[in-house]
């Protein structure tokens, strides 16, 4: 019979410890290997994607801050709703943004105006979606829709504007 030390617990991804026999007529020390586990599928499938996101984590920072935002207004909406009524009035703020550059920096292109005006209403309805979603919940279906819609609208300017951005270096939006 071998004098391998095998483990009988389930597998696990800690290391384990083989000893390996003497040889015979050697009198030196006896070897000892410890070798790991082999990762599971799961582990694996864990690792991959959390490498991918890592790799792209600039391009999928919309959805990121999204994610985040869900999950602030789901803990404030359990803690106290009624402070959607102290947030509500900032959903002008980017209105107000936008007519003051407007008036402090004209623009000198229709398209960087379609721009200005695109990314202050984007920006007016994620403000708004904040107080909406602490007092009705961000789990209302109504609300979870609206989420999602704006993640995506989001999410398909941030990857156009990074086009952009990156074929016209010298325009500014």
């Amino acid at each position: 019979m071998s004098r391998r030390i095998r483990t009988t617990a389930a597998q696990s991804a800690a290391p384990h410890t083989v000893h390996i026999p003497r040889q015979r007529g050697k009198q030196g020390p006896q070897v000892i290997v410890v070798v790991s586990e082999p990762p599971t599928l799961t582990a694996r499938a864990t690792a991959a994607s959390g490498r991918w996101v890592w790799k792209h984590r600039r391009a999928w920072a919309p959805t990121g801050l999204a994610v985040l935002a869900l999950m602030v207004t789901g803990v404030v909406h359990l803690i106290e709703p009624r402070t959607a009524w102290v947030l509500a009035p900032l959903a002008l703020a980017p209105v107000a943004v936008w007519a003051w550059i407007t008036r402090r920096r004209p623009a000198t292109s229709r398209t960087t105006m379609t721009w200005r005006a695109l990314t202050s209403a984007g920006a007016a309805g994620v403000v708004a979606w904040v107080p909406v979603a602490i007092w009705f919940s961000p789990t209302h279906p109504a609300v979870a829709l609206s989420w999602a819609l704006l993640t995506l609208a989001a999410q398909l300017a941030w990857s156009i504007a990074g086009r952009l951005a990156t074929t016209h270096p010298k325009e500014s939006f």
